[in-house]
């Protein structure tokens, strides 16, 4: 089995990282030049929860794909505004048997994929392993809870058994959702109060449960995200996932999320609008009222202007 990692920065080198310690045949890609050059010249040096490794793992640029490579499965980690950019450089290496598997944060990222392949290739998921970029080469992974996946369509369901495997195979965790959109709207929920918040205060994840008005937005946030996720016919309860998300804070406490990666480390445009801009957007269309979060996608977007990312 072929396997590519599109997308290896922070997390798709962790992943690809776990695959290649299982002894698949996969191979990392991206198009950030620093990153392929300095793994290349010195193999991929992770700390996968605590332990170091310097591992010689493949990687090409986006340009340098073989043109006659086809993949068995892609795992897509490109941040919500490249995944068009990836799919176009990935579609001459995928066939109508390729399994697409994205566990990306946001929402409606199939609606992208539909237009490169069939709902049946495509294996939607959440995780919640985190993981970080310290330099070109130099990334960690931490976690040790599922990544659950699951099927948009009842002919998908073997691919999603497939991808189980190969992840339990790798020490991911992996299992089958029991309720895909209901665990994807939760992992929104999660990012669309943790990652915006942090990115906004300029704190970790401890410091925002300190704060009994960033707790409020907290809950504002979620009032909005569950009342949107409705459209799915996912039924959240608000207080209990309140409830989970400040425990999940706690846990994680020392944690800056990608978002206060994104845009605060490394000065870069944030997938806001693939999450809380998501949340609006889809409100909107649907006659329900976020504005929250519609705000809070807007004061992400006044702080990246604001500090110049690109």
């Amino acid at each position: 089995m072929k396997i590519a990692v599109a997308g290896s920065g922070a997390l798709g080198s962790g992943f690809g990282a776990r695959l290649y310690q299982a002894e698949y045949d996969v191979t990392l890609i991206d198009s950030w030049e620093p990153q392929v050059h300095a793994v290349k010249k010195q193999g991929l040096n992770i700390v996968i929860n605590g332990d170091n490794f310097n591992l010689d793992i493949p990687i090409y640029h986006s340009t340098e794909i073989p043109e006659n490579a086809i993949y068995d499965m892609v795992f897509l980690f490109p941040k919500s505004m490249q995944l068009s950019s990836v799919m176009d450089y990935m579609a001459p290496h995928i066939d109508d048997n390729t399994i697409i598997v994205c566990t990306m944060n946001g929402l409606k990222h199939e609606r992208v994929l539909h237009k490169y392949v069939k709902e049946s290739q495509i294996v939607r998921g959440v995780t919640t392993w985190t993981a970080g970029i310290e330099s070109p080469g130099h990334t960690h992974l931490l976690g040790s809870g599922p990544v659950e996946v699951g099927a948009l369509v009842d002919e998908a369901k073997p691919q999603v058994e497939k991808v189980v495997t190969v992840l339990n195979n790798a020490r991911l965790n992996g299992v089958v959702s029991q309720d895909l959109h209901q665990s994807i709207w939760k992992k929104i929920c999660v990012n669309g109060t943790a990652n915006a918040l942090t990115a906004v205060l300029e704190c970790n994840l401890a410091t925002l449960n300190e704060s009994d008005y960033a707790q409020t937005l907290i809950y504002k946030l979620t009032q909005e995200i569950v009342h949107v996720a409705t459209v799915d016919d996912v039924h959240l309860n608000v207080d209990e996932v309140f409830e989970y998300l400040i425990d999940l804070n706690d846990k994680v406490g020392p944690h800056y999320p990608s978002m206060y990666q994104d845009l605060i480390v490394n000065n870069r445009k944030t997938e806001i609008d693939y999450i809380n801009g998501a949340v609006a957007k889809l409100g909107k269309e649907h006659h329900i009222a976020a504005p929250v979060n519609q705000f809070i996608t807007d004061l992400v977007h006044a702080k990246e202007s604001q500090r110049g990312a690109q």
